[in-house]
């Protein structure tokens, strides 16, 4: 989707198996193109990844704590856009107005999160696919539920205005359509295949288990968790991974 390269650039680094997130003005292009032409023969899978990315990147921009005035209509318009057109994307890779709405969401999430910050979900899947290599969309994707249940755990309330917008709920209390917004966003991973546990990812159990010091250091490092509405201690990020 491009839509990080509105202002960082992500690198791994084989040895130590992780991911660094490099922010520089000099990463902040001139001129992007967008032409649905060029993503027609994207594979579903693919499309699947890059949707899920845009949207994780609308809703923690939305509701990161770094969140203002110049992010928030880009980033509820983009949430749209995905649960609108994403189903039709992956099921139809020739639905031209389908890549056209999601190249904009993506640009437009990018622009969105560019003016505040990611946060845990994507902390979490860089540790995640640094570790495994796992895909980036992948990652952060199984991850953006889990992490929206923890929150409103703690009676978050700003993720009600996105499924409002989104079209995902009705409910007056700003909980309940919190919890909509979650369960809309798994029900779209599952019509799109997401993978909804790391098992799934192929990851074996125990290898799963013997990485999660790993995976902790390398969350906790991450500059995304700063912004979360939630930061958890060790104990519960350590939870969330088993999650």
């Amino acid at each position: 989707t491009g839509s990080e390269a509105t202002w960082a650039i992500v690198l791994t680094d084989t040895a130590e198996r992780r991911k660094l997130g490099l922010g520089s003005r000099e990463a902040v292009p001139d001129l992007a193109v967008l032409d649905p032409e060029m993503v027609r023969e994207l594979p579903a899978r693919l499309t699947a990844d890059t949707g899920l990315d845009a949207l994780a990147h609308a809703v923690e921009g939305y509701t990161s704590t770094f969140h203002n005035d110049f992010c928030d209509g880009l980033c509820l318009q983009a949430a749209r856009l995905v649960f609108a057109y994403l189903p039709r994307a992956c099921a139809d890779g020739s639905d031209m107005e389908a890549r056209e709405h999601l190249q904009n969401a993506a640009t437009i999430a990018g622009l969105g999160f560019g003016n505040s910050m990611a946060a845990l979900a994507h902390g979490m899947g860089h540790a995640l696919g640094g570790v495994f290599h796992v895909p980036h969309g992948r990652a952060v994707a199984l991850f953006l539920p889990y992490i929206m249940d923890y929150t409103l755990n703690n009676g978050y309330t700003r993720y009600a205005d996105l499924a409002r917008f989104a079209g995902v709920s009705q409910a007056a209390d700003v909980l309940a359509a919190g919890r909509d917004l979650v369960q809309a966003a798994r029900d779209l991973q599952a019509r799109v295949g997401q993978p909804a546990r790391a098992a799934a990812l192929g990851i074996d159990e125990d290898t799963y288990r013997g990485a999660l010091e790993t995976l902790c250091d390398y969350a906790e490092m991450d500059t995304q968790i700063l912004a979360a509405p939630r930061v958890p201690d060790r104990s519960e990020l350590e939870q969330l991974f088993r999650c």
